[in-house]
């Protein structure tokens, strides 16, 4: 089993607390990838090192921050650990842009001094997994010049931020390979949402892999386990 360790980081979030304690999960053989993997709202970095330990994947490093704490407002204003403040899940949904470009900095800031030989990924579930697609969509102009081998995007029950804004771009195919999956039973993201989400980065020019499987919010069934360590093996060639 991959060893681990945590180190506090000091970057703040807006109005939020500043960002928690971050795990490392070391890799086991040689380091050929680096992905950083974000949990969902009520969540913690610990809760993703358990995750991603599940996929046995020797050849990767995970990085496994921790959301700050704060209120949101789909929870009546009750304090918990999320990525951006969320009003509820739908379509017509708005967006905490603050706190999510505070968070895509601290991704940046994560990942930048990775060594140049290995190749990057970002992932998450639920609210993790909007945050990794909105770092996808703004990746080519404005995280490129930073972190150059971003190879790959994994999104499980999560949702597209800003998505009536996003438009298409040829120059991002096939810089950035994305997986998504959804239950069709989600009651937290509704299916409806995770396809919509689909269809707007294909037509954005992502090259996009759109993976149903039978059940509801929960990422720990074999499904999506062994999907996700599929995907991850081809794509980047673990």
């Amino acid at each position: 089993m991959a060893s681990s360790s945590s180190s506090r980081k000091k970057k703040a979030s807006g109005t939020a607390n500043a960002f928690a304690d971050t795990m490392i999960v070391s890799p086991t053989r040689i380091h050929k990838a680096t992905i950083l993997w974000l949990h969902d709202i009520g969540e913690n970095g610990r809760d993703s090192a358990t995750f991603v330990r599940k996929l046995n994947l020797p050849n990767v490093k995970w990085i496994c921050p921790t959301a700050p704490t704060r209120p949101v407002t789909s929870l009546g204003g009750f304090q918990t650990t999320a990525w951006c403040d969320v009003m509820g899940i739908s379509e017509n949904m708005a967006d905490d842009m603050v706190s999510l470009n505070s968070t895509a900095g601290f991704v940046v800031n994560l990942l930048k001094d990775e060594p140049g030989n290995v190749m990057i990924g970002l992932g998450g579930i639920g609210m993790g997994a909007a945050v990794a697609l909105y770092f996808a969509t703004s990746y080519i102009t404005r995280w490129e010049q930073t972190i150059r081998r971003l190879r790959t995007i994994v999104g499980i029950n999560g949702w597209l931020p800003a998505w009536r804004n996003f438009r298409r771009n040829p120059s991002l195919a096939p810089s950035l390979q994305i997986s998504l999956t959804h239950g069709t039973s989600d009651a937290i993201v509704p299916f409806q949402i995770g396809n919509r989400c689909c269809d707007t980065l294909r037509r954005a020019g992502f090259p996009v892999t759109f993976t149903p499987y039978e059940g509801d919010h929960h990422a720990n069934i074999p499904q999506v386990i062994n999907g996700v360590r599929m995907w991850l093996t081809m794509n980047l060639h673990l």
